[in-house]
């Protein structure tokens, strides 16, 4: 089934990344850390692992905690730039210096369009970190974020902006060691590798829809459907034993 019918949600993805300094090299006033490689099971043991083809290019900028209703501005900011130019905006938290910290998720620019995108916040009172050296690290990264989505199987979703972004529905909440536990599974046992994941849910009235994340550059409706389907059979087979073979 094929649905044209569009959606906005409003939700959390869980995911892990190693991020690096985005702009080493320049003198800006402002830290931006760049998305480097994804998480869980990214890179496997086996033959053929996944490739940079399904790396997802995001850009990370610490902010400082504002007193009264931090995240409702910084909703208000992200929506009001997506409505006028469809860039990818929204809160995040990341760890840095052994800690989490509140941050802007900017996805679908440069270093340009995220000056300017830098100033609005800056306007309405956010301050970002300051620019310094940053070595390579692995952080877990949780991003508040609009989705705009079609059906376009049976609790499969396509993002209608970000067309390398998928959806499926899963019918529990898993903690982020099974889910990291079961992608890293399938990825080591699956000749399709070429995919990266990540776990997250949405609002969706009366109830919260638990999800997996899939992207994957030029993946087929064929190849989703089987990766779906092979992450629940092995959560079904984890369920039941307690245990992956």
């Amino acid at each position: 089934m094929e649905s044209h019918h569009t959606m906005m949600k409003y939700g959390t993805i869980y995911k892990r990344e190693t991020l690096i300094n985005a702009f080493p090299d320049t003198n800006g006033s402002y830290l931006v850390l760049k998305s480097n490689d994804p998480f869980p099971g990214f890179y496997c043991s086996e033959k053929n692992p996944a490739d940079n083809s399904c790396k997802e290019n995001s850009y990370y900028l610490p902010v400082y905690n504002v007193p009264n209703c931090h995240e409702d501005i910084i909703c208000s900011i992200c929506l009001g730039i997506y409505n006028d130019t469809k860039i990818q905006v929204c809160g995040a938290q990341m760890l840095l210096g052994g800690k989490f910290v509140n941050a802007i998720r900017i996805k679908g620019t440069e270093a340009k369009g995220i000056e300017k995108i830098v100033s609005v916040f800056i306007e309405n009172g956010i301050r970002f970190y300051k620019q310094k050296d940053v070595s390579t690290y692995l952080s877990k990264i949780y991003l508040k974020s609009f989705f705009t989505i079609k059906e376009i199987e049976t609790s499969v979703f396509q993002n209608t902006i970000s067309s390398e972004l998928f959806y499926f529905e899963i019918p529990e909440k898993l903690d982020w060691a099974t889910f990291e536990q079961l992608v890293t599974f399938q990825k080591t046992h699956s000749s399709f590798k070429n995919f990266d994941a990540a776990l997250g849910y949405w609002i969706h009235k009366p109830a919260f829809i638990d999800f997996v994340r899939v992207y994957g550059k030029k993946l087929k409706l064929t190849q989703l459907l089987a990766i779906k389907e092979d992450f629940l059979y092995n959560l079904a087979q984890y369920r039941e034993q307690k245990i992956l073979i």
